[in-house]
């Protein structure tokens, strides 16, 4: 997992796997740019093989909280069909922008 930040955007490469192992890691990662002052949170799932519950319950009550502070949030690049299967049965494309 990388980040970037340009100016008030911050990016999130997800990358291989994000699971119950290492979902936390996700979820700092998310503050800490939040902390930092981004405003708008892009989500980069194209190198993303795999997500499980956790990861995506990580990304949707941050998201319910950023939203609150005038946050956006974009899921951008999900390459894999397996995980974006996952993503519209749980009807995250319906809260989230996906790109």
């Amino acid at each position: 997992m990388k980040k970037e930040i340009v100016g008030n955007t911050g990016r999130i490469y997800l990358e291989g796997r994000v699971d119950i192992t290492n979902s936390s890691e996700l979820k700092n990662e998310l503050y800490e740019m939040r902390n930092a002052g981004v405003k708008k949170i892009i989500i980069d799932m194209e190198d993303l093989e795999y997500i499980d519950s956790s990861g995506l319950g990580r990304v949707f009550y941050f998201f319910a909280d950023y939203k609150k502070d005038g946050g956006i949030m974009e899921i951008h690049n999900i390459n894999n069909p397996n995980v974006k299967k996952v993503v519209e049965i749980v009807k995250l494309d319906k809260i989230i922008t996906i790109k």
